[in-house]
């Protein structure tokens, strides 16, 4: 349908009256909104949004014709229309080359319509241009799930990229957005890492990515423990990056486990907390770490403590200090605090009589949650 032929047309769309639920007809005059819109009034095209497709073939032909000011906010528009808006796929894809705010907002609106505009993006993401590939990798991150075959053409994107800059991370936050999916893509992903002292920017989103892979991801242990080792700075939040990885890929992350101790005995807080919530994630506490998690009960931050208690509790669920903790922590103040360690007391399942006293007691707290939460441990201690 050409743009005049909708133009000339009255749109009588429904809408919910305020306070009501039966709809009424909001009337949307076609012709005066485009023509409002190729004058350079952006307001217009928060109006043909109101009449969902039927405003689509207009808003592609100002797409395809019109000045970089329209046809940014005729992409804008056709973005918050979404999947209706399916039909102008082609014609966004197309905009992926143009002035960067048009481009730009073809990126975000291609990312909207969602599965339906995967084809187009995939064939974007082989384009000469390096800018359209970028875009197109923004995009295609947005759409859940990323589609497998997204995967190749994002790596050769990585490939072809140059280092530093903005569209490179792009790439490789689409390429992470894959998640296991994107296992081929961790030699490219490993290679890619700078190596620069400091690290740059680029590097974090490369480990990043690596943790949302996963334990497909494995081969990259090596080179996220040895990061685990820089302690001076723009290192240390590369390192943090890196834990979290490490987290990411469960137990195939067993190697990175003694430096992930090591490093543990340097912190406090909540940066010994993210180091503990990794390791539980590895699955990797044994008698050797026994220490670390001692002195982790000791913290001043009472969520580390439980943590900490977690993980001794598995390598001994009747430690007495696992047990002192636990008991503890079902009177901290934070109602959060108290409920994390009644899920713990669950998952750990100490025997002592003590616990159980102390549960019992909890099951009369004033937070409904809290109770809940006590409750469900108490039928697992008893099972």
């Amino acid at each position: 349908m050409k743009a005049h032929v909708f133009a000339s047309c009255i749109l009588m769309l429904p809408a919910l009256a305020v306070g009501q639920g039966d709809p009424k007809e909001v009337k949307i005059d076609g012709k005066r909104h485009l023509d409002a819109l190729k004058s350079g009034n952006g307001q217009a095209a928060l109006e043909l949004v109101k009449a969902r497709e039927k405003a689509v073939p207009g808003l592609i032909e100002i797409l395809e014709n019109d000045s970089p000011f329209a046809q940014g906010h005729a992409a804008r528009a056709l973005g918050s229309i979404g999947p209706r808006a399916k039909a102008a796929v082609p014609a966004l894809c197309k905009a992926l080359a143009q002035t960067d705010f048009v481009a730009a907002e073809a990126s975000l609106a291609l990312g909207r319509i969602g599965p339906a505009a995967a084809a187009g993006l995939i064939a974007s993401l082989k384009d000469d241009n390096e800018n359209v590939r970028s875009l197109a990798a923004s995009a295609i991150k947005e759409i859940r799930p990323l589609p497998k075959e997204a995967v190749p053409p994002l790596i050769e994107a990585l490939k072809k990229s140059k280092e530093s800059t903005p569209g490179r991370a792009l790439i490789i936050d689409a390429i992470g957005a894959a998640g296991p999916a994107a296992k081929e893509a961790v030699p490219t992903l490993l290679k890619s890492l700078t190596g620069k002292v400091p690290p740059g920017p680029e590097d974090v989103h490369i480990v990043v990515a690596l943790g949302k892979i996963g334990k497909g991801a494995g081969q990259a242990v090596p080179v996220l423990s040895e990061i685990l080792k820089k302690k001076e700075g723009a290192w240390i939040a590369l390192r943090f990056h890196a834990i979290d990885a490490l987290g990411g890929m469960g137990p195939a992350a067993k190697e990175a486990v003694p430096g992930m101790f090591a490093l543990l005995k340097d912190l406090s807080g909540p940066a010994r907390l993210k180091v503990l919530q990794a390791l539980t994630n590895i699955g990797a506490a044994d008698k050797d770490a026994v220490e670390a998690l001692n002195e982790g009960m000791r913290d001043r931050d009472p969520v580390v403590r439980v943590h900490a208690a977690r993980m001794l509790g598995k390598i001994d669920p009747n430690h007495l200090a696992v047990v002192s903790v636990l008991i503890e922590s079902l009177r901290e103040k934070d109602a959060r605090v108290r409920i994390l360690a009644a899920e713990t007391i669950a998952e750990v399942r100490p025997r002592d009589t003590a616990v159980v006293e102390a549960l019992t007691q909890a099951s009369r707290d004033d937070d409904p949650l809290v109770r809940k939460a006590m409750e469900g441990a108490l039928k697992k201690l008893k099972k």
